[in-house]
């Protein structure tokens, strides 16, 4: 008991960190969630596919990928049937945490081909790929 007393910052970063793991790698690559970097998005960019952004109005509205659509994390599950399942789903965020989140429900929810665009909005912009600002 002791040691919990004198560690307990300790012991809560160990379990933050610990989650934050799970959240954004186990966990998808256990559901199915591929990983998708910026060159690679480059190759597959112009076959068919959704690319959906889940940031907040906010930061959607600030800029955004040309072609995404937008469903903020908190709405994927309920408009799920928004989203066409017959081709590859590019989830994207600001990081890459909340894509994470948003792609493994999608794939628990039986679609089949999804990727989580690794490194977030930074990693679009450092690719120089299409931008588009307001709504």
């Amino acid at each position: 008991m002791q040691f919990m007393q004198q560690n307990a910052v300790y012991i809560f970063m160990a379990l933050l960190i610990g989650w934050m793991l799970w959240q954004r790698v186990i966990a998808p690559k256990l559901s199915g969630v591929k990983s998708l970097s910026a060159s690679a998005y480059m190759q597959m960019r112009k076959q068919p596919h959704t690319l959906l952004d889940v940031r907040q109005p906010g930061e959607w509205a600030s800029a955004h990928a040309k072609a995404a659509t937008h469903i903020s994390l908190g709405e994927v599950s309920k408009r799920m049937r928004e989203i066409e399942q017959d081709k590859p789903v590019v989830m994207i965020c600001a990081s890459g945490n909340r894509s994470a989140m948003a792609a493994t429900t999608l794939a628990k929810s039986g679609f089949e081909t999804v990727y989580n665009f690794s490194g977030g909005m930074g990693a679009w912009r450092s690719a120089d790929l299409p931008m588009q600002s307001g709504r």
